[in-house]
């Protein structure tokens, strides 16, 4: 099956081309098409068949619908049945906001073309590769849903900002709903700790406060720690606090200030560690990537 990696989430862009709100007759649909960008479906009522390929799902009330990466698809209500759902086309990562309505770019086909898998979407998000479902149930997302979709209705003046704003919240509560969900009992037995690091990442943290916050021992802590994250809690810090100082380097803030905000002590220590751990200097590191 083929993978497209749309990248990495806090480096994107998103920009929305199109958000409304649209009501089926029975028996209409939409397609066999491919689309020129992404698309995302909340269905508010009734059931929708959505046809990606070779692969059909039936959607309801609360379900997400989300596709793209050049695949032929199909959406259409059940005999006597009719839906209504909100439709926002965007793309993960635009320079500018402005949005490009997909319809003159939109290519029909035949039905032979559905004769293909489609395309998996992979992101990275939270220091992994995490694989977006094609549907997924997410009721709480419908209330950001509509505040994005009346943002594109109304047009007001630095909508085009608003929006990118809006669907950057909205993309960020899909993809930790996605997370939550995967995530194995361990590691909700330590999402306090990771709360805490998350909040205070400038903190050295002792693993026995760690472990105090979730409610057990060091040593047990610690198991639970690996068995979630597969790796110990010292080793993780240090991973997070490097791939936090690797963001803001990008972001233009000085080795000084990453050093006294993430608790490295010096600058000359920070440099040093870095160093070990990525074989360039800070500057170097922000050179490579200019």
């Amino acid at each position: 099956m083929r993978a497209l990696h749309v990248g990495e989430f806090n480096r994107l862009r998103p920009a929305v081309n199109f958000a409304g709100r649209t009501a089926s007759v029975p028996g209409y649909g939409w397609g066999p098409r491919i689309i020129p960008d992404f698309h995302l479906i909340y269905i508010l009522s009734g059931i929708a068949e959505l046809r990606l390929g070779l692969q059909t799902f039936e959607l309801r009330a609360g379900d997400i619908g989300l596709y793209g990466g050049g695949t032929p698809m199909m959406l259409g209500s059940l005999p006597g049945d009719m839906f209504e759902y909100y439709s926002i086309h965007f793309d993960w990562d635009r320079e500018s906001p402005e949005p490009v309505h997909p319809s003159p770019r939109m290519v029909y086909c035949g039905l032979e073309h559905m004769e293909q898998e489609p395309a998996v979407l992979e992101i990275g998000y939270a220091a992994a590769d995490l694989k977006l479902p094609f549907s997924t149930r997410a009721p709480q997302l419908e209330e950001p849903l509509s505040q994005l979709v009346e943002e594109y209705r109304q047009q007001l003046a630095g909508y085009e900002v608003a929006l990118r704003g809006r669907m950057s919240i909205l993309l960020t509560a899909l993809l930790r709903h996605l997370q939550a969900e995967r995530q194995p009992e361990s590691r909700c037995k330590i999402a306090p700790a990771l709360e805490l690091l998350e909040q205070q990442p400038g903190r050295v943290w002792p693993v026995s406060e760690l472990a105090r916050a979730c409610g057990y021992q060091t040593a047990y802590f610690t198991e639970l720690f690996k068995l979630a994250l597969g790796t110990a809690p010292k080793t993780y810090m240090m991973e997070q606090r490097l791939r936090l100082a690797k963001q803001l380097l990008l972001a233009g803030e000085s080795a000084q200030m990453i050093a006294g905000r993430l608790g490295y002590g010096s600058t000359h220590y920070f440099y040093r560690l870095f160093k070990e751990e990525t074989g360039m200097t800070p500057s170097e590191f922000r050179l490579q990537d200019s």
